[in-house]
């Protein structure tokens, strides 16, 4: 009888150590697991939600809720102005930024990621207005004023444009707004890609019905993933791009950013 239960005892003892074995194993690799905060400026469909709070919803949101569950790290979203959200990556008090594309300035303070999507810039005009020309290249812009967005990137063969050509380019503070004033003839075209013009108008069907896109002289242009040179997220550079390319090959990147596969027609 004794015999017995020292043997429980000791089969206790060893549980007993297994468990505390366990629970520090787990704790430390809680420990272990990085955390990185990543802002955006509001941008549907890519972010959506209020400046100063955490993103609601939206591609790019989605895009990280994977990069949370297969890599060993966290990250914390949150949305700011654009220009507050680049100066902070570029001092290191955010690791990073969500979703961008590339141009020379912001590689000086960023390392870019493998491409997780491309888009392209098209021309808004509104329905019934005739130019005679169709925008398939840059100079079919003169004489035009044009709308933009601030803080956007559209591209070094655009900046030159601008320059060469002397284009009258109007400057917007949001893609609605911007949509509002070609609708009131305040500019004679506004150049942004197709998803986000369609989200900006999506509480303005009336408004939506007066204007249309077409192609025009943009070439696609990757969107990335931005690293800050001053923070130690840096070193999931290979980590992150390893990811972004299982996430290609399984899927995952078309259908969070082509949810809806049919194609739109280039003229709507």
């Amino acid at each position: 009888m004794k015999l017995m239960e020292r043997m429980l005892k000791r089969k206790g003892l060893a549980f007993a150590i297994v468990a505390l074995w366990s629970t520090s194993m787990l704790a430390h690799e809680e420990e272990q697991r990085a955390s990185y905060r990543f802002c955006e400026d509001p941008w549907p469909p890519y972010t959506d939600g209020e400046v100063g709070r955490h993103p609601e919803k939206g591609m790019a949101v989605e895009l990280f809720r994977e990069f949370a569950a297969r890599m060993e790290a966290d990250f914390e979203l949150m949305l700011l102005p654009w220009k507050r959200c680049l100066h902070w990556v570029k001092t290191g008090q955010f690791d990073g930024i969500m979703l961008l594309t590339r141009n020379e300035e912001r590689a000086q303070y960023l390392l870019f990621s493998d491409p997780v999507h491309h888009d392209v810039n098209l021309v808004w005009t509104r329905q019934g207005r005739n130019f005679q020309r169709d925008f398939n290249s840059f100079e079919d812009l003169k004489g035009l004023k044009v709308g933009t967005v601030a803080g956007f990137n559209y591209g070094e063969p655009f900046n030159k444009a601008v320059e060469e050509y002397e284009l009258d380019i109007d400057e917007g503070p949001s893609i609605l707004s911007s949509l509002k004033r070609l609708d009131l003839n305040r500019i004679d075209v506004f150049l942004v890609n197709r998803d986000a013009g369609e989200q900006a108008l999506k509480s303005e069907p009336l408004l939506r019905s007066r204007l249309k896109y077409q192609a025009g002289p943009f070439e696609k242009v990757p969107f990335h993933i931005g690293l800050s040179a001053e923070s130690p997220v840096t070193r999931e550079y290979s980590q992150l791009n390893d990811t972004i390319a299982d996430m290609r090959e399984d899927g995952t990147l078309e259908r969070i950013f082509h949810p809806h596969s049919s194609p739109a027609p280039l003229e709507n």
